[in-house]
Order: C-alpha cells, then sequence, then structure tokens
C-alpha cells in the first residue's frame, strides 16, 4: 500500500491539539466564535449557558472531490 502526502497543503490542527484563537462570528445566537486555527465553532444560547461545541467549519471556497 502505497500513502500519499501532499506536502503542499498547511495541516491544521486537531481541536484537542489546538492552541484556540476564537475569532467573534455573527450568528443567531447570543454569542459564537470560531477558532482561527482548527475551525472548531462554539456558541451560547445565553449569558448564563455553558458553551457549546460544534464540529471545525469547512473553509469558504472548500471544494469536495466527489468521484
Amino acid at each position: 500500500m502505497n500513502a500519499k502526502s501532499d506536502t503542499s497543503q498547511p495541516v491544521k490542527p486537531l481541536a484537542g491539539n489546538c492552541l484556540h484563537r476564537w475569532i467573534d462570528q455573527d450568528s443567531p445566537y447570543l454569542v459564537s466564535q470560531v477558532c482561527d486555527f482548527c475551525k472548531l465553532y462554539r456558541y451560547r444560547v445565553a449569558l448564563v449557558s455553558d458553551w457549546e461545541y460544534r464540529a471545525p467549519i469547512p473553509r469558504a471556497g472548500m471544494e469536495l472531490d466527489w468521484p
């Protein structure tokens, strides 16, 4: 088995290993942010709510390779 490695694309860190840098986002939630490095999304529905987390958001312009 021969695995190819494309080193031309930057590798984003896994969310658990990332030193997050949160950027505010517009959303229907009271507060929402996305990490500039791993693209993990977090939001609060109210000031007394805990943070809720979502999977990384695909970058704008990123196309999927369909067979």
